[in-house]
C-alpha cells in the first residue's frame, strides 16, 4: 500500500500497522516536521486541517501507540513527537 505520493511502502515495518488514514498522516506530519515543538490540540487541528474532534481521537490513539507524548501542565495538555525507537524509525522511513 502506498501513501502521500512519496511511494513509501507501509509494509516495510510493522511499526506503522494500522496508521494509513489521511487524517492520521496529516497529524503525524505536523509532529514530524516540528520534532521539538509542543502543540496544543487546537494548533494540531489547525496545522493538519483535521477537525478538532477527529484530532482529539487521533492524538489520543497516537499517544496510546507511543508515537506522540503528552505533557500535562495542571489541567492543560500539550503534545510532542515521542522520543523512542518507533518515532525514530517512522522519521527514517519518511526520510524527513
Amino acid at each position: 500500500m502506498f501513501i502521500n505520493n512519496d511511494c513509501i511502502n507501509w509494509s516495510m515495518s510493522g511499526v506503522l500497522e494500522g496508521i494509513v488514514d489521511k487524517k492520521i498522516n496529516s497529524i503525524l506530519g505536523v509532529f514530524i516536521k516540528n520534532k521539538d515543538e509542543l502543540f496544543h490540540l487546537q494548533k494540531i487541528s489547525k496545522l493538519s486541517n483535521v477537525p478538532i474532534a477527529s484530532s482529539f481521537r487521533i492524538v489520543k490513539r497516537l499517544v496510546r501507540l507511543g508515537f506522540v507524548a503528552v505533557i500535562k501542565i495542571d489541567k492543560f495538555k500539550v503534545y510532542r513527537l515521542g522520543d523512542n525507537r518507533k518515532t525514530k524509525l517512522l522519521v527514517g522511513l519518511l526520510g524527513k
